[in-house]
């Protein structure tokens, strides 16, 4: 049943995913991340035992084609991550639209039963030494995956 519908959400949202095909950590940003922020959320989700390569890359702005709230919360739904990284501030509104709940940047916050947490811009965190930290913090709050 499960397989179903990861099938179905790559084939109907297929050119705004990218990265593991049944990634157990989705990270939704506006536009697309550059390959160092990918790096980055990877290792971070590494670290947390979740595995190598263990993101999912979903892209609101993909392809010069827009997903809406109900087109992402299909996308999330169908692929059923363990959590989401939501790495800019308007990827957060389109997932509290989608989902309807109240969620902030900056911390962990739950929605439909999965942690989330939100950043209001990830990449530009990477260039500076104590942003790096703030970000690292923010990410260990997502759950802890033991094999």
């Amino acid at each position: 049943m499960y397989e179903v519908a990861l099938d179905e959400a790559w084939e109907l949202f297929g050119s705004h995913l990218d990265g593991a095909r049944s990634g157990l950590v989705c990270a939704i940003s506006t536009q697309t991340l550059d390959e160092r922020s990918r790096v980055a959320l990877n290792k971070s989700a590494e670290a947390l035992g979740y595995g190598r390569d263990a993101c999912l890359f979903a892209t609101l702005d993909a392809d010069d084609a827009a997903l809406d709230e109900q087109a992402l919360f299909l996308l999330v739904e169908g692929i059923d991550p363990l959590c989401l990284i939501a790495t800019d501030a308007a990827a957060l509104t389109m997932l509290r639209n989608a989902y309807r709940c109240p969620a902030e940047t900056g911390k962990a916050n739950r929605i439909f039963g999965r942690t989330c947490v939100a950043f209001r811009a990830f990449s530009p965190m990477l260039d500076d030494g104590q942003e790096k930290q703030v970000a690292w913090a923010l990410l260990k709050k997502l759950p802890t995956f033991e094999r």
